[in-house]
């Protein structure tokens, strides 16, 4: 019973985030915490008492997009990606498994694609990694650096877990 009132406490906080970011330029709301401490949960909460689009990002991942040659998919990433989240007719997309997208074949630069799509979207997404020297990290399986993101412009709000 405690746990499901806490949870909801951090649905009505992060609700009151995404708020404040669909009155900014830039929308993004990048959600963190330690694994495990129910980023995705609260995603998925969200969404559904707010009537939020709520896209595993996996479902981003085409056979059109793959038929594009590796090297020039980020390039056409952004627009097919924001013509797919188009077609849900929202004005908050929730991004789950924000990590699809960093697998390399894919050449996608997710920062740029996030602050693209948030030209017509407010996006809301949880951070698959950590924070380290005030940037967004994520790192390959083997623990090499794999993405350091500059949350500037970005609305970052901890799921305390």
């Amino acid at each position: 019973m405690l746990e499901e009132v806490f949870q909801m406490n951090q649905v009505e906080e992060l609700v009151k985030v995404v708020a404040e970011a669909q009155t900014d330029k830039g929308n993004v709301v990048i959600v963190t915490g330690k694994p495990g401490s129910g980023k995705s949960k609260v995603l998925r909460e969200a969404a559904e008492s707010q009537k939020w689009t709520y896209v595993d990002c996996r479902m981003l991942i085409s056979e059109e997009f793959l038929a594009i040659p590796a090297a020039d998919r980020g390039l056409y990433a952004p627009d097919m990606f924001a013509d797919i989240l188009a077609s849900y007719n929202a004005d908050v997309i929730i991004l789950d498994r924000l990590q699809t997208l960093f697998v390399p074949v894919f050449h996608i630069n997710t920062d740029s694609l996030m602050r693209k799509l948030s030209k017509k979207f407010t996006i809301v997404t949880a951070w698959p990694g950590y924070i380290d020297n005030g940037n967004l990290c994520y790192d390959k399986f083997d623990g090499t650096e794999a993405i350091r993101i500059s949350p500037d412009g970005f609305k970052i709000w901890n799921v305390e877990g």
